[in-house]
């Protein structure tokens, strides 16, 4: 997940940045990056659509502010989330115009952040997150089951018993994947999305669609703990 904070307060932007990191992992969300900007004007020097998945606008800040900042998003990009911060909602009509997705107040309380991800409905986006390939083609993260490495080569096996192939190293396959929560190396040149397991057997990991993988014996115990933890996770979301 890709999240920028635009606040023109130091101490406030590191603060949502601590809180925010620690909300999301606590929710099971991967995130890919958290940028920070010192005001509106820096931010949208550099915005283009499609950049960010949630904006965090401070209100309240010098030059353009953050309802004027949202406003020239909106322009660009009619799908990422905005969440406006504030010590005060005397800006809540203008930030319903502009589709905000939240509203919260300073300073910042944990609960109230976990609230504000519970509300504005992050599993949607997950399960709609495109990535890119080495090859810059695109798949969405969310119909990889596993990924198989072998003559310089790289096979996704997708849902719907699809297979996309492309030309890569498993290591540049294994640093796009395995940064997202769920992917996990289950054997050399093998990665399967825990999303998918089914059970463990002998050695095999049995997954959705009726494919099958091997699991490194020396992995297994760590393979079945990281699949538990991630269940657990997303019981909590």
């Amino acid at each position: 997940m890709r999240i920028s904070i635009v606040d023109d307060r130091l101490e406030d932007r590191t603060a949502l940045q601590r809180e925010l990191d620690s909300a999301l992992r606590e929710k099971g969300y991967s995130v890919e990056t958290i940028d920070l900007y010192s005001s509106g004007e820096e931010f949208l020097s550099g915005f283009k659509k499609g950049k960010y998945d949630l904006i965090f606008f401070d209100i309240y800040m010098d030059g353009i502010n953050g309802i004027e900042a949202a406003a020239e998003v909106r322009k660009e990009d009619k799908s990422v989330r905005l969440i406006f911060v504030t010590t005060s909602n005397d800006f809540a009509a203008e930030s319903y115009s502009l589709r905000a997705d939240y509203y919260l107040l300073k300073p910042f309380v944990h609960e109230d952040i976990l609230k504000a991800l519970s509300i504005i409905n992050l599993e949607d986006y997950e399960r709609q997150r495109v990535i890119v390939l080495p090859d810059k083609s695109t798949c969405l993260l969310h119909d990889i089951i596993y990924s198989e490495y072998y003559n310089h080569r790289i096979v996704l096996y997708l849902k719907s018993n699809r297979k996309k192939k492309i030309r890569t190293s498993q290591a540049d396959i294994e640093r796009i994947l395995c940064k997202n929560d769920g992917f996990v190396t289950c054997t050399k040149g093998i990665i399967v999305n825990l999303e998918y397991v089914q059970r463990f057997e002998d050695g095999t990991i049995f997954l959705a669609d009726g494919l099958q993988v091997p699991v490194s014996r020396r992995r297994t115990a760590e393979i079945r703990k990281a699949h538990a933890d991630y269940l657990f996770r997303q019981v909590r979301l």
